[in-house]
């Protein structure tokens, strides 16, 4: 790769992360020069990203307790105490909510159009589409804080568990798009561990999600989806969703040696999602079976030479796509999509090395690993 060895690589990113810091505490931005107005206004989803940039590069407990303090007080500032339109206790960053609601001709003529071509189900309303985006950064800034040994002040009010409606709303989703789909499993996975543990429904709520992960599990593939998929990648980046929260609800992959040759058997994209995803499902089903641990040894050396073609030696990020940034996050445009690194695309192939690191030296932590 592009960096000399691990710590070369390790000082890059920590480098490139604070070229990103704004002038406010915790406040970072998503590329160093390419950004747009709205991608300079949101703060809380940037924030978890370097909070995880750091937690995996054993940086964050070398942080004063002063500065660990302060950040998850940031954090937690974002939890939402009034706003009827989501459950209480989400993560609301009111400059992200300001500016993805507002009206895109150009974009809701396109969701019209797709309506008619695919159907309702398979399109989202805006207010449907925001609910979710909504929910996912507030699964992301609970984990971050989880992860680091915190938690978030108030809890997250889930309505499917409130009234007893999780796999009515599973059934709702559209799982030939398991990607979109797994995410919102995922999202219930992390919401369950973290905010009801001691709720007599607890025990339920879990049964339902481990039932419904069976109904998903394909015997053939070892992925996770209903229906007719047509993309492999899709595929993949689904069943990392599930994945990712049988962790958190510490349920077993169903059929792991399967999905091992099924990722075998797919080219890598070089997007970042891409990228980190198939090499954690690769991981998480190497951590429960030695089959083919060769040849995913193998599949990691060329994974690893492309995400070298996302590094930038000179300013130490990665980024999203090969030679260009991440534009959106979570629908809003934040970035021109210049060649540069970006905050997200190094988060993701910083942790998507983590994993390849992990899986050839167990005994050895240079990394933490990280819990979606």
């Amino acid at each position: 790769m592009k960096f000399k060895n691990i710590y070369d690589l390790k000082d890059g990113i920590l480098n490139f992360v604070d070229s990103l810091e704004g002038e406010q505490d915790f406040k970072y931005l998503p590329v160093k020069s390419g950004f747009t107005k709205e991608g300079y206004d949101i703060s809380l989803g940037y924030s978890c990203f370097v909070i995880k940039i750091l937690f995996i590069l054993n940086h964050w407990n070398e942080l004063s307790q002063e500065k660990r303090t302060g950040w998850i007080n940031f954090i937690n500032s974002y939890q939402n105490h009034n706003n009827s339109n989501f459950p209480e206790g989400s993560f609301i960053d009111k400059k992200y909510y300001k500016n993805i609601n507002k009206l895109n001709i150009s974009k809701e003529f396109k969701r019209q159009v797709k309506k008619v071509i695919y159907g309702h189900r398979s399109v989202k309303n805006k207010d449907a589409e925001i609910k979710e985006f909504i929910r996912a950064e507030s699964k992301q800034a609970i984990s971050t804080l989880y992860q680091i040994g915190s938690k978030n002040c108030l809890s997250y009010s889930e309505p499917s568990f409130e009234n007893l409606t999780t796999t009515k709303y599973l059934q709702s989703l559209d799982w030939e798009k398991p990607w979109n789909a797994g995410g919102q499993y995922s999202a219930l996975c992390v919401l369950l561990e973290t905010q009801i543990k001691k709720n007599k429904n607890f025990k339920n709520i879990k049964n339902e999600l481990v039932s419904f992960s069976n109904k998903l599990s394909d015997k053939d593939s070892g992925c996770y989806f209903l229906g007719n998929p047509t993309s492999k990648t899709e595929l993949i980046n689904g069943s990392m969703k599930i994945l990712s929260g049988l962790d958190w609800i510490n349920h077993p992959i169903h059929y792991p040696e399967k999905l091992i040759d099924f990722c075998l058997s797919t080219t890598v994209s070089g997007y970042g999602c891409d990228i980190v995803d198939i090499v954690y499902v690769l991981k998480r089903c190497s951590d429960v079976t030695n089959y083919k641990r060769e040849q995913i040894n193998d599949y990691f050396i060329n994974i690893e030479n492309i995400i070298a073609e996302h590094y930038f030696q000179e300013i130490g990020g990665f980024s999203y796509y090969k030679n260009k940034s991440q534009i959106y996050y979570y629908g809003l445009k934040i970035s021109q999509g210049k060649n540069e690194p970006d905050l997200h695309g190094t988060t993701l192939l910083t942790w998507a090395i983590s994993l390849i690191y992990d899986f050839r030296n167990p005994e050895q932590k240079e990394f933490n690993l990280l819990k979606p």
